[in-house]
């Protein structure tokens, strides 16, 4: 089968070309800032932003795509140039990656559904509503079968977000952890390589098309998910409640404070269950970035900021559940060696 991956040769892209290449001719568009990994990848090169450009490289592609992988669409415009550079009566399977980011639920209202509407949420900026009007824009326009995927956090080798390796520097160099409130937040989180199976299986129609939620079949509140990756590095964390709960999580900490779940029985129905559970994946993703490099433990300016300054001490509630060596009141006083 011949497939063309839009994207390709970063984190989820790569993941998903090393999932399809021993049994399909793959061919990458993008910018062409770096050669695909494996030479067995043929590769465009267009911006997205560039309609022309997208047009002009599958023109010389020689076309036949049976399958389209869209992991690089961010905005609607992105989609529609693909979609209208595609020849005329061509009608390949569409397999999108979006995100859980489509989801606008309120607080505590438990796993999303993919029956569920989902027109972003405006708490992930622009991204989950960009997300989301891709979606539409590919239900209106798709003429070949359709496949949507929502994962919520990925994680794995070359992540590219400084999420699990950014936890693991600090934990590794001694430094603390900043956690938002009490770590109460529950979260969920998809390999990048599960994420790719699935991806494989819509391509060939293993998978049936409609949209799906991937991702691990469980969710987990930031302190038994640091708890997780503590174990996984075979080190004692200093977790530190927030001092100053008014500053946004993402400042400090690599996931917002709020709860992204996902029910995931669609999928699993369908037989395509992520069965790897988190402890396994973090292992062989700690493993990797210490072969590889990645593990940067420099502050974040707002805990620069905390040192430089007295702080609000965070509530005892906090302190007490988090079970820190450290007590929120020694945060950032001048001298400290955090």
């Amino acid at each position: 089968m011949k497939v063309l991956v839009l994207g390709g040769t970063r984190f989820i892209g790569r993941a998903v070309v090393d999932a399809l290449v021993d049994d399909h001719r793959v061919t990458v568009l993008n910018r062409g800032t770096r050669p695909p990994a494996d030479p067995r990848v043929a590769q465009l090169r267009a911006d997205r932003n560039e309609p022309a450009q997208v047009a002009a490289a599958l023109r010389g592609s020689g076309g036949g795509f049976e399958a389209v992988v869209d992991v690089s669409g961010l905005e609607a415009g992105q989609v529609r140039g693909v979609l209208d550079a595609l020849p005329p009566g061509a009608a390949p399977r569409y397999v999108f990656v979006s995100s859980a980011a489509v989801y606008r639920r309120p607080p505590g209202a438990g796993p999303a559904r993919e029956d569920e509407p989902a027109p972003g949420d405006p708490v992930w900026g622009e991204y989950g509503t960009d997300k989301a009007a891709c979606e539409r824009l590919l239900a209106e326009r798709c003429a070949g079968p359709l496949t949507v995927l929502r994962p919520p956090y990925v994680y794995g080798p070359r992540n590219t977000e400084q999420r699990e390796q950014f936890l693991w520097a600090r934990m590794l160099a001694g430094r603390p952890v900043f956690v938002p409130g009490a770590g109460e937040s529950r979260v969920q989180f998809c390999h990048a390589e599960d994420l790719a199976r699935t991806v494989r299986a819509a391509c060939t129609g293993e998978l049936a098309a409609g949209t799906y939620n991937v991702g691990e079949g469980r969710d987990h509140s930031f302190l038994e998910y640091l708890d997780l990756l503590a174990t996984v590095a075979g080190v004692t964390p200093d977790l530190v409640p927030a001092p100053d709960q008014q500053v946004p999580a993402r400042e400090y900490f690599p996931f917002r404070r709020l709860d992204l779940t996902l029910d995931t029985a669609r999928l699993t129905a369908a037989g395509h269950p992520v069965e790897r559970e988190l402890a396994a994946g973090l292992a062989g993703t700690l493993d990797w970035f210490r072969a590889h490099g990645g593990l940067d433990d420099r502050p974040t300016p707002r805990e620069l900021s905390w040192r430089a300054a007295p702080v609000r001490q965070a509530p005892s509630g906090a302190a007490v559940q988090l079970a820190s060596r450290r007590t929120a009141s020694a945060v950032g006083e001048p001298g400290s060696t955090l």
